[in-house]
Order: C-alpha cells, then sequence, then structure tokens
C-alpha cells in the first residue's frame, strides 16, 4: 500500500515539474488580416528558442478574441496577455517595457502614396513644401495621422479602406499606406483607378516593435535576449528575406525621393531599434529608421 502510494506522489510530481517547465506566453489575435501577421508570429518562436537552454520552454497560445494595436496592449495591463505588438511611442515606453527591435526593418516608416492614375501633379512632389499643397486621407487612431499634421500636412481623417473611396472621390490627393502593405492592401480594396505614385515616399522613424507589461522583467528580459542572438546569429535577417512581401517592399521604394518627416513621438528609447535596420535592411537608400 506504501508502495504504491509513494508511486502515485512521485507521478504527481513529475506530471507538476512538466507543466511547470513548460511556460505559457499568450499572444494576442489581430483585428486585421496580413501574411506580415504570420512573419511575426515566426520571429517571436526564433526568439524563445533561442532562450530556450537558459529560460526553459515557451509555449505560445494566441488570445482568441481579435482586437486592435490599443487594446492589445490594455491587455497587458489586465493580465489578458503576455506580448502587444504596437508601435513604439514615448507615451507607451512610460506605460508598458519596450523590447526595442524593429519587427519589420521600420518599413512601417516608408510611406508610399495612393493617388488616382489621372492625378499628374502629385506625381512630380519631390519635397516637403510641395507635398504640403495636398491633402492626405489617414486613419485617425494610427500615429501617422499625428506625424502628417506635425509636419505641416492636411490630413482628413478616415478609416483603413474608407479612405481609398477619399482619393477616390477626390476628396483628398493621396492616402500613406506602408510599403511592406500598399500592394496586398489595395488588391483587397479592389481601386484600379488609384496607382502608386511613382517618384517619392515619405520618410520618418516608425517602429513596431514588442511591449510588454511594466515589472515583467522576466519576459522583457528573455524576448530581449532572444532577439539579439537571432539578430546577431543572422536568424532574424533571414526569416525577413524569405518573405514576398519584403522583398516587394524594397522594390517599390528602389530609387524613389524620400521626403523625410520628424516623428517627435520616437524618443531614444524607440530609436534603440534604429540600430538594427541598417544590417535588416539591403539597400542602402532604404536605410530610413536611421537613429539620428
Amino acid at each position: 500500500m506504501r508502495k504504491r502510494i509513494f508511486a502515485m506522489w512521485c507521478c504527481a510530481l513529475c506530471f507538476s515539474c512538466s507543466v511547470d517547465a513548460s511556460q505559457i506566453l499568450r499572444a494576442p489575435t489581430f483585428a486585421t488580416t496580413h501574411t506580415i501577421i504570420d512573419y511575426l508570429y515566426e520571429q517571436l518562436q526564433l526568439a524563445i528558442e533561442a532562450t530556450q537552454e537558459d529560460f526553459g520552454e515557451m509555449k505560445v497560445v494566441r488570445v482568441k478574441i481579435p482586437v486592435e494595436e490599443e487594446r492589445q496592449l490594455r491587455n497587458l495591463n489586465e493580465d489578458i496577455a503576455d506580448i502587444a505588438w504596437a508601435t513604439c511611442t514615448r507615451e507607451r515606453n512610460q506605460d508598458y517595457t519596450p523590447i526595442a527591435v524593429p519587427s519589420i526593418a521600420g518599413l512601417f516608416g516608408i510611406r508610399l502614396a495612393v493617388v488616382r492614375q489621372d492625378d499628374n501633379n502629385i506625381t512630380q512632389v519631390n519635397s516637403l513644401p510641395k507635398l504640403q499643397k495636398f491633402v492626405a486621407v489617414q486613419s485617425s487612431k494610427w500615429r501617422d495621422f499625428m506625424v502628417m499634421q506635425r509636419n505641416g500636412i492636411t490630413v482628413l481623417a478616415s478609416d483603413r479602406f474608407s479612405a481609398y473611396r477619399a482619393v477616390e472621390r477626390g476628396l483628398a490627393d493621396f492616402y500613406p499606406r506602408g510599403a511592406a502593405e500598399i500592394t496586398e492592401e489595395m488588391a483587397i480594396a479592389n481601386v484600379p483607378q488609384l496607382t502608386i505614385a511613382p517618384n517619392f515616399a515619405l520618410r520618418y522613424p516608425l517602429f513596431f516593435i514588442l511591449y510588454v507589461k511594466k515589472g515583467n522583467t522576466a519576459l522583457a528580459k528573455r524576448l530581449t535576449a532572444g532577439f539579439e542572438r537571432t539578430l546577431q546569429s543572422g536568424e532574424f535577417k533571414a526569416l525577413l528575406n524569405e518573405k514576398p512581401w519584403f522583398q516587394e517592399a524594397k522594390q517599390l521604394v528602389h530609387n524613389r525621393v524620400f521626403i523625410d518627416l520628424e516623428n517627435y513621438e520616437a524618443n531614444v528609447d524607440c530609436m534603440k531599434a534604429g540600430q538594427y535596420v541598417p544590417d535588416l535592411l539591403s539597400q542602402n537608400n532604404l536605410n530610413s529608421d536611421r537613429p539620428d
């Protein structure tokens, strides 16, 4: 009888150890769809695997309810999720702990202009003063809206897909979209009468990074170490270069005139992410997220 009880106790102990040994990381589910999202989870998995020997096993599970960026962040403090992907800002760095690695090599900070095919005036833009004569449209939920305004550009508020209709109808002259997302999104929007302005691109330091809850130092330490290791080993860059959307983005911005804008919300903590960008982007004229 004693042997049976002892054996049962040992089994229970072993089961408990196996559960404790495998940590759970609760990750958000995005409210939008794009091939970039799957890539973000792949990079996260690489960082976890790179630290498994030091920190133990960790399994990523996705929170079932899809949420937008601001809700992702609030879920950290409400103990619904352990990480959030969001644009790096001064305010967010005060409220949450940033993992300063540019998830998509700063490409959200390189914006191409969606314009009407018959608009020959805006295609001649090559400087900020000339661009300021035109009206942009942008979602007021995005940080880009404020970036445009603070750089003297008139911006019409809209949502993600209604913005295309605003350009179609002449309510706005251009819709700045990220180089890594523009073609897939235009296909979804079904806007054959719109095109990408061929000669210029907007450029400003905008970093899409990971955040964790303030005080969750163990997770912040692990993720920081993991991403640093995959960056140093070349795994991070290799995965990035595998993606068709990344290769396409590089081609889209090649040989364009860059109009540089200030991003006043990108403080020192945000700019730390910029140190990795020169190596991640192979073409010199893509080096947009320089930490200067």
